[in-house]
């Protein structure tokens, strides 16, 4: 079931199947090719947690996305999460894999508001953490949003260096 909020022309819904390539796309905009999600994961994604796909629409074009998988785990901690389809549908941690806005639609407050989707989502269904990996430019993005930093990753994913974050909920 899909939700739709709007703030200054900026519509907020879940992702759809159909539209996975235009998802795609942004993120290997906004990522380098080795850092982004592969189109095969998205749709892994899509289909198992389609309640953790959301997405930003403005005149019709797609200016933002914010997704992840369920997992036992309670740490992104290393790759298995990131390379691998490995999540758990009943997990209860959510753990955010991908977060990309188009360059020209950025400081308007679309990651928050694709990030508070996530959360609010999250916590509807009771899972005990949220939890991410980020570059160090970000850390204080995420920590604006009730974050916290829990160190450096072990995870050279995409040839960058991570920082782990996690927000508890229950």
């Amino acid at each position: 079931m899909s939700r739709a909020g709007v703030n200054a022309g900026i519509v907020l819904r879940l992702m759809q199947e159909e539209e996975l390539q235009a998802a795609h796309e942004l993120e290997l905009s906004c990522y380098s090719e080795l850092a982004a999600a592969s189109r095969e994961a998205f749709s892994f994604r899509q289909k198992h947690f389609p309640a953790y796909f959301w997405s930003a629409w403005e005149g019709g074009r797609l200016i933002g996305l914010a997704c992840g998988v369920r997992t036992e785990e309670s740490s992104c901690e290393g790759d298995a999460v990131k390379s691998t389809h490995d999540a758990d549908l009943g997990g209860r941690h959510l753990c955010v894999l991908s977060v990309a806005v188009a360059e020209n639609s950025r400081q308007k407050g679309i990651g928050s508001m694709l990030m508070e989707a996530l959360i609010r989502q999250a916590a509807e269904d009771k899972l005990a953490s949220v939890v991410l990996m980020c570059e160090r430019h970000l850390i204080r993005f995420y920590e604006a949003l009730g974050f916290r930093y829990a160190g450096l990753s072990s995870s050279t994913h995409g040839g960058i260096e991570w920082h782990e974050m996690n927000l508890q909920l229950a």
